[in-house]
């Protein structure tokens, strides 16, 4: 899904994008309120409305700017995510799993964002892991 320019610049290289979306889903950088108001929150409604025609469990949509990250996720039931909250709602999800989710993850989203498209993944939950 191609997002509508708003006062995105010319986009950085993916390596420059992975590196952001890296760092802020690792926790290290915060995001970026201003750049989900600016941009992402204009795509929850189709968004969420993709999610219903999938099979997908939930759908992580992320965007990188110019060092800004901004992501959000949207759950089974409708339910949406935002920022901190989508990340917290990823680890409960992942799990154990979690960080080698997010370096298959990034390089993809990064290829997403560089070709200026939103970075959008359709993901599943994990059963647990017996023990």
């Amino acid at each position: 899904m191609r997002y509508r320019a708003v006062k995105i610049s010319t986009m950085t290289n993916k390596k420059k994008i992975a590196a952001d979306l890296q760092s802020a889903l690792s926790g290290q950088n915060p995001l970026s309120i201003d750049l989900y108001v600016e941009v992402l929150a204009d795509y929850e409604d189709a968004l969420k409305a993709s999610l219903d025609k999938d099979a997908d469990d939930a759908l992580l949509c992320v965007l990188a700017d110019n060092g800004d990250v901004a992501m959000m996720v949207i759950d089974w039931d409708g339910s949406i995510y935002r920022n901190e909250n989508a990340l917290k709602k990823l680890q409960a999800m992942w799990r154990h799993s979690f960080d080698t989710n997010v370096q298959t993850l990034v390089p993809i989203l990064s290829g997403h964002i560089s070709q200026k498209n939103l970075g959008v993944a359709g993901i599943k939950w994990l059963p647990a892991s017996p023990g």
